[in-house]
């Protein structure tokens, strides 16, 4: 028989805005950030992602965090609870086991690029990347990422990081490893940024991120920028609707929301002028985005002075971008599991590591055995895809947007107005009627066509 789950919570509002900025931030804002905005345009993009943050995604943000503060529940429980008690149909608590099954999926791949840091940080202690030679350093990302067992290995330390972490409970695990990884990951990226403004090309950065090109703007620039928001916000996996269960009725939803949008942002922007004076200072290109970070970004390490010490800096942070996501995507699966079996917190943590852990080995060899294994390519749409492709487009393009509408139309027609209107703070009557159109119909229109826009595009 399920035991009676008793939900823990967060110390203090700082330490909640520090967890959930510490689980938005992660690869999309240091690794798919930059070069989204370099391959649409520059400073056209950026402003439309900005647009799209703090008008679009902030509140659906707000809508996760509503159903998690009152259901105060897991994810798929919160649904439950709530559409028991304000009406509607059964099938909503599928949302809820949707997002579970994101967060796995996100998990085994997400465990994966961030072995390559750790492995990364390890080859810049050991002098790697001495060498500017172009040739060298592709060399060695291919020696690196074609040995199964190197990759198996870091993607191991990261599983068994994110279950230790998440088996110590929300205070003493998540919070704990936030309030430590999160000043750090701050430091270090200032660092880069003062670093990167000495020895690069600070102004071309600054000009090439802020400077509108408008001929640039198109409607796939526009939903790229959204689609960027719409990930680097970590909606629609349910991890801000299982944070918010543990969050007070004195946290401003709001208020609250705001905050975490900007500091995702700045960190968005950091991670920007960080690596865009050394692209330019450096002559470096940027034809492959997906490997940039490990196959151009080492080039630049070779010339600069310091260039393994800053590498180190440069993996490590990362690595602790990662892990601040990893601990928030399997709490969400962990907390369902206290709630349904009797099994304690650590034992649920190790089983679910081992789950996305051994998922994760589909990513692992999709690298090196697998690389021409392409499981749905008689699907014109997932031609060509290795199954590291395929997890990674199936959540990112099909998955997280699904979820996105669900989660807005669920917040935005299924609770009531006045418990939304108390819930979230929102000051003004206005403001709140503006986020209830945003959430009602603008979010659900917009996620919409950036889905039909990225199976047409993938079906072309």
């Amino acid at each position: 028989m399920p035991k009676t789950q008793t939900h823990e919570s967060w110390t203090s509002r700082a330490a909640y805005i520090i967890v959930a900025i510490g689980a938005t931030i992660g690869l999309g804002n240091l690794w798919r950030f930059p070069f989204a905005a370099g391959e649409n345009g520059g400073g056209v993009f950026v402003l439309i992602y900005l647009f799209a943050v703090f008008f679009l995604v902030s509140p659906l943000f707000m809508a996760e965090t509503l159903i998690g503060r009152l259901g105060r529940k897991s994810a798929p429980m919160s649904f439950k609870a709530l559409r028991e008690k304000y009406g509607g149909t059964g099938l909503w608590a599928g949302v809820g086991f949707l997002g579970l099954f994101i967060s796995i999926l996100v998990l085994s791949f997400f465990s994966v690029i961030a072995g390559f840091s750790i492995g990364y940080v390890f080859k810049a202690l050991g002098g790697a990347f001495s060498t500017s030679d172009p040739a060298a350093v592709s060399a060695l990302f291919r020696e690196f990422t074609g040995n199964p067992y190197t990759l198996l290995l870091w993607h191991s330390v990261i599983a068994a990081m994110t279950a230790l972490i998440v088996g110590r409970g929300i205070r003493s695990g998540i919070e704990r490893a936030a309030k430590i990884m999160m000043p750090l990951l701050l430091l270090i990226l200032i660092f880069l940024v003062v670093f990167a403004s000495i020895i690069g090309d600070f102004g071309a950065a600054f000009r090439y991120l802020f400077t509108f090109q408008w001929e640039a703007l198109s409607p796939q620039v526009a939903l790229s920028a959204f689609g960027q928001a719409f990930f680097t916000m970590s909606v629609g996996s349910c991890g801000m609707l299982t944070y918010a269960a543990y969050v007070g009725k004195k946290i401003q939803i709001g208020k609250t929301t705001a905050i975490i949008a900007i500091g995702d942002t700045i960190v968005a922007l950091l991670a920007g002028f960080a690596i865009f004076p050394i692209v330019f200072g450096y002559g470096l290109g940027m034809e492959n985005a997906q490997n940039f970070v490990f196959t151009t970004l080492p080039i630049a390490f070779g010339q600069m002075p310091y260039g393994n010490l800053v590498a180190v800096l440069f993996f490590t942070l990362f690595v602790f971008a990662a892990v601040t996501s990893t601990i928030g995507l399997l709490e969400t699966v962990v907390s369902y599991f206290i709630e349904k079996t009797r099994f304690s917190r650590p034992a649920i943590a190790n089983a679910l590591g081992v789950a996305f852990w051994a998922v994760g080995i589909l990513s692992v060899l999709s690298f090196n055995l697998w690389s021409d294994v392409h499981p749905l390519g008689f699907i014109k749409i997932f031609a060509g895809m290795t199954p590291f492709a395929l997890i990674n487009g199936l959540v990112g393009n099909i998955l997280l947007p699904v979820a996105g509408i669900l989660i807005s139309l669920f917040a935005g027609w299924v609770i009531p107005k006045g418990i939304s209107i108390d819930e979230l703070g929102l000051g003004k009557k206005i403001y709140f009627n503006i986020w209830l159109f945003v959430v009602r119909f603008v979010v659900p229109a917009g996620v919409l066509a950036l889905l039909l826009t990225n199976l047409f595009l993938a079906g072309g």
